[in-house]
């Protein structure tokens, strides 16, 4: 016991840690001189090596730019999870119901929804809900996509944009406008009607190719009137 209490008092507590041998007494290490206390010496070496790599050509990617190779540039995958958007059906109307199923399953907690009457004349008798706000906060998502798994009506879905780009925290809150603009934008990069409708009358992102009428996963409401005040 004295042996140790002594070897911890006078020795390196690293070495018997680890079980390396003792270093040397910190007294034995050369003092840095004068030139090296100031640092003038190692600034100016750094000067000059910044001064280097100015003058030598960009080692940078543009890897989605004009200049950028065929091989340079990222191609998203088949199911490459990106952006978010809404959907929309042939007249125009967002197909989520504001069921809520999206943001319960999903597991960042980064939808936030509120659901509003919708008007019998825009939507017909068998649409009581619609999102009067629907928020994604993209900072908090993982892109897991269980949403769009949810989703009882397709009214969700994923896109391949993945460049963000935001000044802001703010600029990462989705809303509904900015999550119906994705769908616009993402239809008109694959050549389809704003609802996902091809030339042929199909929907290729629609889950086996069915129509924004279609429920899916579920079996087809019952069919009835809107009571007044419903």
């Amino acid at each position: 016991m004295s042996t140790h209490t002594e070897h911890t008092e006078h020795g390196d507590v690293r070495s018997i840690m680890t079980g390396e041998k003792p270093k040397k007494d910190y007294g034995d290490e050369r003092k840095l001189n004068f030139w090296e206390r100031i640092y003038l010496v190692e600034i100016v070496k750094g000067l000059v090596n910044t001064f280097k790599m100015m003058f030598r050509p960009s080692t940078t990617i543009d890897y989605v730019g004009e200049k950028s190779t065929e091989r340079q540039r990222h191609v998203p995958a088949v199911g490459y999870r990106g952006e978010h958007y809404l959907k929309v059906d042939d007249k125009g109307n967002i197909k989520c119901v504001a069921c809520f199923m999206c943001s319960t399953a999903c597991p960042a907690e980064c939808i936030t929804i509120v659901g509003d009457a919708t008007d019998v004349d825009q939507f017909g008798a068998q649409r009581f809900k619609a999102p009067e706000v629907f928020e994604i906060d993209m900072l908090k998502c993982i892109y897991c996509g269980m949403c769009v798994e949810a989703c009882p009506k397709d009214a969700i879905a994923m896109s391949t944009t993945y460049n963000q780009v935001g000044v802001k925290r703010g600029d990462f809150i989705y809303d509904k406008a900015r999550l119906l603009k994705n769908n616009d934008e993402f239809m008109e990069s694959l050549g389809l009607a704003r609802s996902g409708k091809d030339k042929d009358g199909r929907y290729p992102l629609s889950p086996a190719g069915m129509g924004p009428d279609v429920t899916h996963g579920l079996q087809p409401f019952r069919q009835g009137t809107r009571s007044e005040g419903a």
